[in-house]
């Protein structure tokens, strides 16, 4: 079938449109001529507008006759694809249909080879933690790409996780943590890259907690010494302790003339800290210190 031009024919167009153009150029030049480099005086003022006018209504009849000439040639043209555009839509039609087909039967086949790669993965025998997806190549699905080359590919793919397991098993540090980002990458750079600097994290974090436990045992540490400081402020009784009375038997083995003591009852506000300070105070300079008697005692 074939698309044939009844009317009109090849040899029927209009090739050119003919008119007088030499005799019009002629015309509008000697015009031209006579107003170049012309200077108006007031007394051809009227003249020159008259000209004006003349030319203006000249060029005006040839656009109307340039239109007029555009519908005669344009009008069957338009016709002509009006009528045109049903038959294309109906094979544009036909061509949509035939595509739905035709994707429906390729779709169906590229699931059917996307079983059979799976099936193939299956026996392949991966590493546990890889997954189909995670070594997928879309270009599995073409029709050009067989499944020997496929299953080649795979096998390759598996040795070179084998070997990049092996490496990071001995890694001294953080084999660990890089396994643990190989596992989701299969990516050995970043694996390695990124297990260094987990590792890293977790020793910072591991100092930093065995320094917070030292400072809570040295806050509880003191916490006890100065309680038991309290206690034995509040208990003691009047006299030296049992270091003061080694240094005063001492003391008492050479004669000596001894100073005159006086007694102040006071009251002391401070924290237990403090108490601890004016505790050693006292016994540092030998300062006898008790409980103030109650009354009639």
């Amino acid at each position: 079938m074939e698309l044939r031009i009844i009317s009109p024919q090849e040899s029927g167009f209009v090739k050119e449109i003919q008119w007088n153009s030499e005799e019009v150029k002629k015309y509008v030049l000697e015009k031209t001529a006579q107003y170049k480099g012309l200077v108006f005086t007031e007394a051809e003022i009227k003249d020159a507008k008259e000209d004006r006018a003349k030319l203006r209504k000249f060029k005006n009849a040839f656009e109307d006759e340039r239109k007029r000439i555009k519908r005669l040639c344009m009008d069957p043209y338009n016709l002509f694809e009006q009528q045109i555009k049903e038959p294309i839509a109906i094979i544009e039609e036909t061509i949509r249909l035939i595509d739905v087909q035709i994707k429906e039967v390729e779709e169906n086949k590229k699931a059917q080879k996307r079983k059979d790669i799976e099936e193939l993965f299956k026996s392949i025998g991966f590493q546990s933690f890889v997954t189909l997806d995670s070594i997928w190549d879309s270009r599995w699905l073409n029709a050009t790409v067989s499944m020997s080359k496929i299953e080649e590919q795979m096998k390759s793919r598996m040795y070179q996780i084998g070997e990049a397991v092996y490496t990071i098993s001995q890694l001294s540090e953080y084999s660990f943590e890089a396994m643990e980002v190989y596992k989701n990458t299969l990516d050995l750079s970043s694996a390695i890259r990124e297990g260094k600097r987990l590792a890293e994290i977790q020793r910072r974090k591991a100092e930093y907690e065995a320094e917070q436990r030292r400072k809570e045992e040295e806050r509880k540490g003191e916490a006890e010494r100065q309680k038991k400081t309290a206690e034995e402020m509040r208990c003691t009784p009047a006299g030296p302790d049992k270091a003061e009375d080694k240094v005063l038997e001492k003391e008492d083995s050479q004669p000596k003339q001894e100073p005159k003591l006086h007694i102040v009852d006071f009251r002391v506000k401070a924290t237990l800290e403090q108490l601890g300070k004016l505790k050693e105070f006292l016994i540092t300079n030998k300062i006898q210190y008790g409980p103030v008697p109650k009354e009639g005692e």
